[in-house]
C-alpha cells in the first residue's frame, strides 16, 4: 500500500483597492465575477435582489457579502454586475444586486475564505486580498 500527497493549487488572490469601503466592496464582487469569467447571457436583467447581511466586523463582513453573492450566483445561475447600498456599516450591509443569466461560468469559484483577507484603510485608501477557493 501506498500513499502519496499531491499538490495542487486551488485558490485565486484578488487584490483590491478603493476610494471608500463602499468602492471595495462593489470592486471585490466585481472581481470576483472576473474571475468566474461569466459569459455573456441573453437575457435581459433580472429583478433586483435585495439582501442583509450582518457580521462581527468589517473583514468578516465583506467574505459575508462575497459567500452570499456567490452562493446566490450558483444556486440562481445570476452574474451580478451592480451592488447599491442602503446601508453599509463595519458590521452590517443592506443593498441590492443587479444582473444577468450568464451563459456559463468559465472558472467555478466555490468559496471566499478568510485566509489572508484584512479590510484596512491607510491613508485614505481601503484594500484587502481575497483568497478564492476554485
Amino acid at each position: 500500500m501506498t500513499r502519496r500527497i499531491i499538490e495542487h493549487t486551488a485558490d485565486v488572490r484578488l487584490r483590491v483597492e478603493a476610494a471608500s469601503l463602499e468602492e471595495l466592496f462593489r470592486e471585490a464582487m466585481l472581481g470576483m465575477f472576473e474571475i468566474m469569467s461569466c459569459s455573456a447571457g441573453v437575457s435581459p436583467a433580472f429583478e433586483n435582489v435585495r439582501i442583509e447581511i450582518y457580521s462581527p466586523d468589517r473583514t468578516s463582513l465583506l467574505v459575508d457579502f462575497l459567500n452570499d453573492v456567490l452562493s446566490r450566483a450558483h444556486i440562481r445561475k445570476e452574474c451580478f454586475e451592480e451592488v447599491r447600498f442602503d446601508r453599509l456599516t463595519e458590521t452590517e450591509l443592506v443593498a441590492t444586486l443587479t444582473g444577468r443569466t450568464p451563459a456559463r461560468f468559465e472558472q467555478d469559484v466555490k468559496a471566499v475564505t478568510y485566509h489572508e483577507a484584512e479590510v484596512r484603510c491607510e491613508d485614505g485608501v481601503w484594500s484587502t486580498v481575497l483568497v478564492f477557493d476554485i
